[in-house]
Parts: structure tokens; sequence; C-alpha cells
């Protein structure tokens, strides 16, 4: 009788953990597949802001502090192709894609981040 009830609580511990990792994998791809849904680019320059979605692709020219910086939304990322600043900084950091990615041109004043 020990030896049944052992088997049946290894069958319930399966089932519970098939459960919860179930539900874990259908909420984290349903949370990533409507956050990134409606993700904008915030665009600050000195006191402005600017918001653009990143579904339609499309390069931007902002007015800084130092000139224009050319800013690219391209698949759903955003990146510095081009800035007024000497050590071009902004512009080796890469796109940002995910919320709360940031990237800024200190020397121009401006700021972009994925909200």
């Amino acid at each position: 009788m020990n030896f049944a009830f052992c088997r049946i609580f290894r069958k319930v511990d399966f089932f519970i953990l098939f459960l919860f990792l179930s539900v874990t994998v259908a909420s984290f791809l349903f949370l990533r597949t409507h956050s990134s849904a409606q993700a904008h680019l915030l665009v600050t320059s000195g006191e402005k802001e600017f918001i653009y979605s990143l579904e339609k692709n499309r390069e931007l020219e902002i007015d800084g502090a130092i000139g224009k910086s050319v800013i690219v939304i391209q698949d759903g990322r955003a990146f510095f192709k081009n800035s007024p600043c000497t050590n071009k900084t902004c512009v080796h950091m890469g796109a940002v894609s995910e919320e709360n990615d940031w990237a800024a041109c200190l020397p121009n004043d401006i700021f972009i981040r994925i909200d």
C-alpha cells in the first residue's frame, strides 16, 4: 500500500510540474508578443519629446544642441546612424529593441528609449 501511494504521488507531481511549466511558457510568449507590438520609440532632444512607432521603418533627423542626429527605425529596432559629435559613441552603441533599452548622444543632448 505504501508503494501505490508513492506511484500516485509521483504522477501528481509530474502533472503539477508540467502544468506550471506550460503556464509559465504561455505567459512569457503572450507578454513578449503583446509588448513588442505596442512598443514605441521615445526621442528626447532638449525640452522636446517625440514618439514614433517601431512598426514603421523610417529615418529621422533630430535637431540637437550641436546639430542634426540621424536615427533609424528598422525592423522594430532603433539606432543612431550619424551624429555631429566628435567621438560617435552613440553610433557605436548599437540598436535598442527591448522595452527600457536606451541610447544617447550626450554632446548633442539627444536621448532615445524604447517605451
